[in-house]
């Protein structure tokens, strides 16, 4: 009887299984290296995002320095390189390259940003874009732990942010101190909607729906007329969202004690006619009269004992002529702050208060408060938002 022949087949087979543990053993190795090599590269790609993201509200911040007749791309840069090494991608610090710091315009309706570099136009150039990067670029790939014993020595890692820096659209109480609010067709283009795209100020150059100034009619100016006709460029209000209710006491209670809530966030309730008893307030106020006996709002710039100079912030609302037309009961949405020289108050025979709009190049621009205004307005009058905003 033949009993050892059964053991060549044994030492055959003990070799095959061997070589699939083998094969086993090193495919469980490579995908647990693959397991740790893509959790270590997620973590780090969050890094890397988060560092995208602080780097470019850095620079977006830094983009349009005061008054912000000028964008500064260059600032925007050395701002990037300042910040980036404030933050690590796994426990490297961020440098970041000239090259991953771009300036352009950012297009809000389509979320597209186009780089245009070399411009300092502050009318387009609001947009900073950001790439944090760990490769053969910048900062070295991830090295890796396992996976150099698969073949893999590193894994590059990079992540983008967009920082833009909008127009101001929202004023924190106690900002707006007229109960007034601006047609933006009137000062940013005359078109039907609420688009108003035509350039502010280009437009105030030739000051809109001109008249003379009734002490020195050499003088024009711009006239914001009360009426319940087309005529109206300006419309009443109490900055309210919720009740279409707009009162004399309560627009008066706002001139006497400016308004207590934020202007801006959601849309609000407006009004037309004349409302005398606001217009005689207004008037009162700005040349210290009446309950302001000795307290004026104004400036006498001129000496001749009279006020002639008051700058304030009026929101703009959307298109009312061609449009609503200021009607009561309608509300309307914020799209942008100006700042107003208010220079007369008439009182009779018609409600007329008349000034000029200003841009930043103008020197009296600087007497408006525009520091600490919230974003979200579409009207560029020069005033900025007081931060900038993540777009991607």
């Amino acid at each position: 009887m033949r009993r050892g022949a059964p053991a060549h087949g044994s030492r055959r087979e003990g070799g095959s299984v061997l070589i699939f543990v083998t094969i086993g053993a090193f495919a469980f190795f490579a995908l647990t290296a693959l397991a740790l090599e893509t959790g270590r590269a997620w973590s780090a790609k969050t890094q890397a995002q988060a560092a995208a993201d602080a780097v470019a509200l850095a620079a977006a911040g830094s983009l349009l320095p005061p008054p912000g007749v000028a964008a500064d791309p260059a600032a925007a840069t050395a701002a990037a390189q300042v910040y980036g090494p404030q933050h690590e991608i796994a426990g490297t610090p961020v440098e970041i390259a000239a090259a991953d710091v771009e300036t352009g315009s950012f297009d809000l309706t389509t979320r597209t940003f186009t780089p245009i570099p070399g411009s300092t136009d502050p009318a387009l150039v609001r947009a900073v874009r950001v790439v944090a990067r760990r490769d053969a670029t910048a900062n070295g790939e991830l090295a890796t732990v396992l996976g150099r014993v698969v073949g893999v020595d590193g894994i590059p890692v990079n992540a983008e942010a967009i920082g833009y820096l909008g127009f101001a659209g929202i004023l924190p109480p106690g900002r707006a101190e007229l109960p007034i609010v601006i047609d933006c067709c009137a000062i940013a283009g005359n078109t039907p909607g609420s688009e108003c795209s035509e350039d502010y100020c280009q437009t105030i150059q030739n000051p809109p729906n001109p008249c003379p100034l009734r002490r020195e009619p050499s003088r024009t100016v711009t006239c914001l007329e009360f009426h319940s006709t087309p005529e109206q460029n300006a419309c009443w209000t109490e900055f309210d969202s919720r009740s279409p209710s707009i009162n004399v006491p309560g627009m008066e209670d706002i001139i006497e004690d400016q308004n207590q809530t934020p202007v801006g966030p959601h849309p609000i309730y407006i009004d037309n006619g004349t409302k005398t008893p606001v217009v005689d307030l207004i008037h009162d106020l700005f040349y210290g009269e009446g309950d302001f006996e000795g307290s004026p709002a104004g400036t006498d710039t001129d000496g001749d004992g009279v006020s002639d100079s008051w700058p304030v912030l009026l929101p703009i609302v959307e298109c009312q002529n061609p449009g609503d037309h200021c009607a009561s009961g309608n509300r309307a949405q914020v799209v942008g702050v100006a700042c107003f020289d208010l220079q007369e108050v008439i009182v009779t025979p018609d409600k007329i208060i008349k000034g000029e709009f200003l841009c930043p190049t103008d020197p009296r621009f600087a007497n408006c408060d525009t520091g600490g205004l919230g974003g979200g307005g579409g009207v560029n009058t020069g005033i900025n938002a007081q931060a900038p905003v993540l777009v991607r």
